[in-house]
């Protein structure tokens, strides 16, 4: 690739959103191009664990909170108690629906519909969400965590904010990725075991971190 070619694709990136890698990389062009499209490779494989976590967090919250108040649409039962924004969440969630779908929404639909925020709110203070949700229901659905409601609550809110910055193409090059994995994959085992026990054996975010220096050094291709 030319130097010219190269100034055209930065260019279509945006000077102010390519400048955080052509700081990492030393003013290099090329090589911070390069770190630029492996950020993008390394936010690729980890949006399938991602994936793969939230949707069984959910699964596995909507179940908990189902069984307790014995209505599958359950935020919408008199005994629930949400958060202002918990509140917001939930109306938000049933007007796009509606746009969407029409009048034929299920609690499936709503399930998949709110926000990551939402169901990791749940895990928050919250309305007494301690005694309202935690302690009869939501416990339930980290088997395989023994701590506090609140430790687990950072951490949850910690992979949420590391989620938002892939969703909106924020770089995470810069971040200690290897740790990102392991407090995904510990997170996935307090949920799923089994999808977890999978991701330790078949992901490729591991190969992915290992390209980053090779791809540097233009010793392997960027992949898009």
């Amino acid at each position: 690739m030319t130097e010219e070619e190269t100034k055209r694709i930065v260019d279509a990136i945006s000077a102010e959103r390519f400048q955080p890698f052509l700081d990492e990389c030393g003013g290099d062009l090329q090589v911070a191009l390069r770190l630029y499209y492996w950020d993008g490779e390394a936010s690729r494989a980890f949006l399938g664990a991602l994936r793969d976590f939230e949707v069984a967090m959910r699964n596995s919250l909507h179940a908990r909170m189902a069984g307790r108040y014995s209505r599958a649409d359950w935020w919408d039962s008199p005994r629930v108690q949400l958060t202002t924004k918990g509140a917001q969440q939930v109306s938000s969630a049933k007007l796009a629906l509606r746009q969407e779908l029409g009048a034929g929404v299920t609690p499936g639909d709503m399930v998949a519909k709110l926000t990551l925020g939402f169901w990791v709110g749940l895990t928050g203070r919250g309305q007494n969400y301690e005694m309202q949700f935690w302690n009869p229901a939501l416990r339930h659905a980290f088997r395989g965590y023994r701590g506090r409601r609140g430790a687990l609550q950072q951490q949850l809110d910690h992979m949420r904010r590391f989620r938002n910055r892939i969703g909106h193409h924020e770089r995470i090059c810069h971040r200690h990725l290897e740790k990102d994995f392991e407090s995904l994959l510990r997170l996935m085992e307090y949920v799923s075991p089994e999808k977890a026990a999978l991701h330790r054996q078949f992901s490729q975010i591991p190969e992915v971190l290992a390209r980053k220096p090779l791809v540097l050094a233009g010793a392997e291709p960027v992949r898009l």
